[in-house]
């Protein structure tokens, strides 16, 4: 049911979700030049109705992005293209989000990152009562430079 809300999303290529029941992972991308609206998302699980009584939830949410990295103060910024709603870029693997760091204090700007998105867990029905906050943070475990 997640997995068909999912997939009729109009920013979900519906040919790439997949469904792995022994693991209860949902994985899927964006159709080729789209975005994945996170608020969309939530709203789309909150319409499975996958709630009370249960005892399912979500334990997290893992995404990739790309776009332009920037140091501001003391935080790192990814700005998607065609987005309003940047990444805040938070440590998970202190190595690559160093690695990153590094990178963006170079020059480099136009990068892939993948890690965890915070807030993106907990039991149904609180979870899907209210947004997460935003602006939204990934915790870093993977960054490629894009040419």
């Amino acid at each position: 049911m997640a997995r068909d809300a999912t997939a009729r999303q109009y920013d979900v290529d519906a040919d790439a979700v997949r469904l792995d029941i022994a693991k209860g992972e949902i994985t899927f991308r964006a159709k080729k030049g789209r975005l994945v609206d996170l608020d969309k998302l939530h709203e789309c699980i909150w319409a499975t109705r996958l709630s009370g009584g249960t005892g399912m939830g979500m334990n997290w949410l893992d995404v990739t992005a790309v776009g332009e990295v920037v140091v501001e103060k003391e935080r790192v910024v990814l700005k998607v293209k065609g987005s309003d709603q940047p990444f805040v870029l938070k440590e998970g693997d202190n190595k690559v989000f160093a690695r990153l760091r590094d990178a963006a204090e170079r020059g480099e700007k136009s990068v892939s990152v993948t890690g965890r998105v915070e807030d993106w867990s907990g039991h149904f029905p609180p979870f899907l009562k209210t947004l997460p906050k935003k602006p939204r943070a990934i915790a870093v475990k993977e960054f490629e430079p894009v040419k």
